[in-house]
């Protein structure tokens, strides 16, 4: 039990007891009652222009700290604003709390004002859609919803708190608290087993670690694992940065869809040791993988085993779990340092083929061509911000392949992907979440010019919260993706509905109250940078690039068809 007035109130303490220390939002007046109780705590309150923006910023935020981000909405269109971030949160698997205001329970069904049936709305979308409609639960339903978000698969969790239970005075001034801790992460140790077991067999191995390993925080235990085992790492989503690209184990992106090491490395492998990724369109469907592979998945998610292919060995287990356990065994079995001796060779293939990789690059990344080359925008952008604690987004379609392709990502959570959701218009308010997340780091957001619109009037969210960043706008004047699949598809653009034309981005960002910089020849790329950041304040970089030139997601996307699986 703890003391405390009404409604509004029980829910501020219960967010304020379970150590939630930022709360993002865009306030109405169903959510008055916890506001006002928020506003006096040391919770700091990020109020947004737009709720898509602010769900986007909980999603980010989560993912980047491994807490569990909080989402506070107004009712009805307050809500459904939120839907496509909501999402994206739920395909990405992050542990979010969105909570949301409501009618009162005693006019529902009467045409009041903004009523809408939420928790039917949300529920197709989250792992448990929750109303609370009894004054001495809310701090309750808080809680349950809260520990929802980060039990098993993490995901994100809705929570309707009617306006009238927020306002009804507590019975006896006091509430129900129950506080419960998550329990402790599975593993499998007949799994492990097994994987080493087919380590001693295999030639050609290789480990893929998504978003699992970064939500279990397996960094440590991963690098371990692989130089016990001398086995290449490739990584993705959250899994980026969980050992450094610049490691030599480290083959970098997991995606066979882009010019990189890994094409060559899944088409090859005879062993894929696949740590809690999902096998989905980025692994052609389960087909970029060599067909006579043996693949071992290991999730927490028993349901995600054999999602378009079959697994040799599914193992339902944490990944940090399982790596831990599996560096013990390999030092208990003697196989520690042993082991990697008969992947040599290997491992000379996939150097030899990231070097051939690079050179094939190089030339577009060096480029002097004008209209700028998107990859040597991406490449002045990844030398500049060379410290392992910079932080550097990406948004967009092409944009964001061309980020992720040519990015250096030395440490965890400092990039983030869109996912399988693929919802542009979120880089703004990810940069945001990134910021207050790491305040004393860089942070820098590249962009596509038709994704900077969705959100663009949180650069005035940013200049009041005190935030300093840089957003570089990768400016081909057109919805580019769109744009270039059309080219590969039909022939041709269809200019009527792809192309933006000449905008000004630089001047708009300065007349909000930042600071604005033009670049239209590549050698300005890096004073421009140099000089956004010593901006001292919300900067863009706006940055005119070749409208024709088509990325690799682009064209792969295009050629699917020939990674079916077939009986």
């Amino acid at each position: 039990m703890f003391k405390c007035a009404n409604g509004g109130e029980a829910a501020a303490r219960a967010l304020i007891d379970l150590g939630v220390d930022t709360v993002f939002t865009l306030t109405g007046g169903h959510l008055n009652h916890i506001h006002q109780i928020l506003e006096k705590s040391p919770v700091r309150i990020v109020t947004t222009r737009h709720e898509q923006a602010a769900t986007f910023m909980g999603d980010a935020y989560a993912r980047m700290t491994g807490k569990t981000g909080v989402v506070m909405l107004t009712a009805g269109p307050g809500f459904t604003n939120c839907i496509s971030p909501l999402q994206q949160a739920a395909t990405n698997c992050t542990p979010l709390l969105l909570i949301a205001g409501a009618s009162g329970i005693d006019c529902r069904d009467k045409m009041d004002l903004q009523d809408a049936r939420q928790v039917d709305i949300a529920r197709p979308i989250v792992k448990e859609a929750y109303v609370c409609t009894q004054v001495d639960r809310v701090a309750e339903y808080v809680e349950m919803a809260y520990r929802q978000a980060r039990t098993g698969r993490p995901g994100p969790v809705f929570l309707e708190l009617p306006c009238d239970i927020l306002g009804k005075a507590m019975p006896n001034g006091q509430c129900r608290w129950f506080k419960t801790s998550n329990a402790s992460a599975p593993v499998d140790i007949d799994g492990v087993e097994k994987v080493l077991d087919l380590l001693l067999k295999a030639e050609r191995p290789i480990v893929v670690v998504g978003s699992g390993g970064g939500y279990a925080k397996a960094g440590d235990a991963l690098k371990d694992f692989a130089e016990r085992a001398g086995v290449p790492v490739f990584t993705c989503n959250m899994g980026r940065g969980l050992i450094s690209d610049l490691h030599p184990l480290s083959f970098g992106l997991a995606g066979p869809h882009r010019p990189l090491t890994a094409e060559k490395a899944y088409k090859e492998t005879d062993l894929a040791i696949i740590l809690g990724n999902r096998i989905s369109l980025n692994h052609y469907f389960g087909g970029a993988y060599n067909r006579d592979a043996v693949l071992v998945q290991v999730d927490i998610c028993p349901e995600e085993m054999g999602r378009n292919r079959a697994i040799s060995y599914p193992i339902v287990s944490d990944v940090r779990a399982f790596l831990e356990y599996a560096v013990r065994r390999l030092d208990e079995r003697g196989l520690s340092g042993k082991i990697g001796e008969r992947f040599a060779s290997w491992l000379e293939v996939l150097r030899a083929e990231k070097v051939r990789c690079l050179e094939a690059m190089m030339p577009n990344m060096t480029s002097n061509d004008i209209p700028i080359h998107p990859q040597r925008l991406v490449y002045e952008v990844d030398q500049f911000m060379n410290r392992d604690d910079d932080v550097v987004l990406a948004d967009g379609g092409d944009t964001l392949t061309w980020v992720h392709v040519g990015r250096t990502v030395r440490s965890p959570y400092r990039i983030l992907d869109h996912g399988q959701f693929w919802c542009i218009g979120g880089g703004l308010p990810d940069t945001i979440a990134a910021k207050i997340v790491y305040p004393d780091s860089r942070v820098a957001l590249v962009t596509g010019d038709g994704s900077f619109g969705f959100n663009f009037m949180e650069i005035t969210t940013a200049i009041q919260q005190g935030l300093k960043f840089v957003v570089v706008v990768a400016n081909d004047q057109s919805w580019g993706m769109i744009r270039h699949s059309q080219q590969l598809r039909l022939g041709h653009a269809l200019d009527s509905v792809t192309w933006l034309g000449q905008v000004p981005y630089h001047k708009l960002v300065e007349a909000a109250g930042g600071k604005g910089f033009f670049v239209d020849k590549p050698e300005d790329i890096r004073p421009a940078l140099e000089a956004a950041f010593a901006a001292d304040t919300v900067a863009c970089v706006n940055v005119m690039i070749n409208s024709e030139v088509i990325s690799p997601a682009s064209i792969a996307l295009g050629q699917l068809g020939a990674y079916k699986i077939t009986d």
